[in-house]
C-alpha cells in the first residue's frame, strides 16, 4: 500500500515537472517569437506613426512577460529580460530619429525642387540671350557690356542651381546611408518616390548640360575653369556613390537604368569639355601674340608641339634677322609663357593632373636652350638693363609726384 502511494506521488511530481518544463519552454519560445516580430517591424517601419505602434507592442511585451522575468533572465543569458527589451527600444529610437530626419529632408527637397525649376527657366532664357548677342556680326560697346552682364548673371545662377541640385542628391545619399546595402521592396519604393518627386535625373542632366553650354558661350578665365573643375569633381564623386545603388533600385526598369547610364556619360562629356576649354584657352594665349603652335588638346601634344616650334625657330636663326629671332623668343617666353601661362594656367593643369611637373620641366628646359641660341649675351644684358632703367624711371617719377603732392598739402 505504501509503495503504491509512493509511486503515485512520484508520478504526480514527474508529470508536474514535465508540465512546468513544457510551460517554461513555451514561454521562452513565445517571448522570442514576439521579440523577433518586433525586430522585423523596426527594420521595415516607414513612418513615425508606425514607430509609435511598435513602441506600444514593446510595452505590451514587457507587461505580458514580467511575471516570467526570473526565468527569462536565466534563459536569455548573456542578456536578460530587461536588457533585451532595452535593446529593441534603442533600435526603435534610432529608427524614429532617422525617419524624422528623412521627413525633414523630404520637405526640404520639395522646396529645393521649386527653386531648381525656377533657376532652370532663368538659365534657359539667359543662354538664349547670350547666344543671340554672340551671333551679332558687329558688337558695339553696349553689346559687349550687356554680354558681360548676362554672362555674370548666368554664372551666378548656374553656381546657385548646382548647389541646390547637390543638396537634392545629398538628401538622397542620406537615405541610402541610413538603409542597408540590399534594400527590400518597401525601401526601394521609398527611394524611387524621392527620386521622382525631386525630378532628380532631369535636374542632374540639366545641371551638367548647362555647365557644358556655359563653357561654349563664354570666355572663361583660368580661375573660372579651376572652379568648374572642382564643381565637377565634387559632384562626380557624390554621383559615383549613389549611381550604382540607384542602378540596383531600378534593376527592372529599363528607362530609368538608361537615364542613369546617360548621366554617367554626361559626366564624362562635362569633364572632356572642361579639359578641351582649358587647352583651347591656352592655345589662344599664344595665338593672341601671333605665336602659332600646331593644335593640341593634351599635355603630351602641348610638349611635343612647343618643342617642335622651338626647334624650328632655332633652325631658322640664321635665316631670319637677329632682331626677329630675339623678338619671337621674348614674345613666346616673356609675354606668353612665363607672364601668363606659367602663372595662371599651369597651376590649374598640374592641380587637375592634366600636366605633370616633369612635362613642365621639359618645356622650360627647351625654352632655356632656345634663349642661349637665339639671344646673344650682349643683347640679353641690354634687355635686362633696359628693364632696370624703365623701372628706375617709373620709381623716380612716382617719388617726385608723391613729394609734390605732399608740398601742395
Amino acid at each position: 500500500m505504501k509503495t503504491k502511494i509512493f509511486l503515485s506521488v512520484l508520478l504526480f511530481l514527474i508529470i508536474n515537472i514535465l508540465l512546468l518544463a513544457q510551460s517554461d519552454y513555451e514561454t521562452l519560445q513565445n517571448f522570442k517569437s514576439q521579440y523577433k516580430q518586433i525586430e522585423e517591424s523596426i527594420k521595415n517601419v516607414s513612418s513615425v506613426d508606425e514607430c509609435n505602434a511598435i513602441s506600444e507592442k514593446i510595452n505590451n511585451l514587457r507587461n505580458d512577460f514580467t511575471g516570467n522575468k526570473t526565468f527569462l533572465d536565466k534563459a536569455l543569458y548573456p542578456d536578460n529580460f530587461e536588457s533585451a527589451l532595452v535593446k529593441i527600444e534603442k533600435s526603435l529610437e534610432v529608427k524614429k530619429t532617422d525617419l524624422a530626419q528623412i521627413s525633414t529632408l523630404t520637405t526640404q527637397v520639395g522646396s529645393l525642387q521649386v527653386q531648381v525649376t525656377e533657376l532652370n527657366q532663368k538659365n534657359e532664357e539667359l543662354i538664349k540671350q547670350i547666344n543671340e548677342l554672340m551671333l551679332k556680326s558687329e558688337k558695339d560697346q553696349a553689346t559687349i557690356t550687356e554680354l558681360k552682364r548676362l554672362v555674370a548673371q548666368l554664372r551666378g545662377n548656374i553656381n546657385q542651381r548646382d548647389l541646390l541640385v547637390r543638396d537634392l542628391v545629398d538628401s538622397l545619399l542620406v537615405a541610402f546611408i541610413k538603409s542597408p546595402q540590399n534594400l527590400n521592396q518597401k525601401e526601394s519604393q521609398a527611394i524611387m518616390s524621392k527620386v521622382n518627386k525631386a525630378n532628380l535625373f532631369y535636374n542632374i542632366e540639366r545641371t551638367i548640360a548647362d555647365n557644358i553650354q556655359f563653357t561654349k558661350v563664354t570666355q572663361m578665365t583660368a580661375d573660372d575653369f579651376s572652379q568648374m573643375k572642382k564643381q565637377y569633381s565634387d559632384f562626380d564623386k557624390v554621383w559615383k556613390q549613389i549611381g550604382p545603388r540607384l542602378s540596383n533600385v531600378y534593376l527592372n526598369k529599363k528607362q530609368k537604368k538608361s537615364e542613369i547610364a546617360q548621366i554617367d556619360s554626361l559626366f564624362v562629356q562635362w569633364n572632356d569639355q572642361i579639359d578641351s576649354g582649358i587647352w583651347r584657352s591656352v592655345n589662344n594665349l599664344f595665338i593672341g601674340k601671333n605665336i602659332y603652335l600646331a593644335p593640341f588638346n593634351n599635355a603630351d601634344l602641348f610638349v611635343t608641339n612647343v618643342s617642335a616650334f622651338i626647334d624650328e625657330e632655332i633652325k631658322n636663326i640664321g635665316a631670319k634677322s637677329k632682331n626677329e629671332s630675339e623678338d619671337i623668343y621674348y614674345t613666346f617666353a616673356d609675354s606668353v609663357y612665363y607672364k601668363t601661362f606659367a602663372k595662371k594656367w599651369l597651376p590649374v593643369l598640374i592641380e587637375n593632373n592634366m600636366m605633370t611637373q616633369s612635362q613642365k620641366d621639359v618645356v622650360e628646359a627647351k625654352i632655356e636652350f632656345w634663349k642661349k641660341e637665339a639671344v646673344s649675351s650682349f643683347s640679353y644684358w641690354i634687355y635686362v638693363i633696359t628693364i632696370i632703367i624703365i623701372l628706375f624711371v617709373v620709381v623716380y617719377i612716382f617719388q617726385r609726384t608723391k613729394k609734390k603732392s605732399i608740398k601742395v598739402e
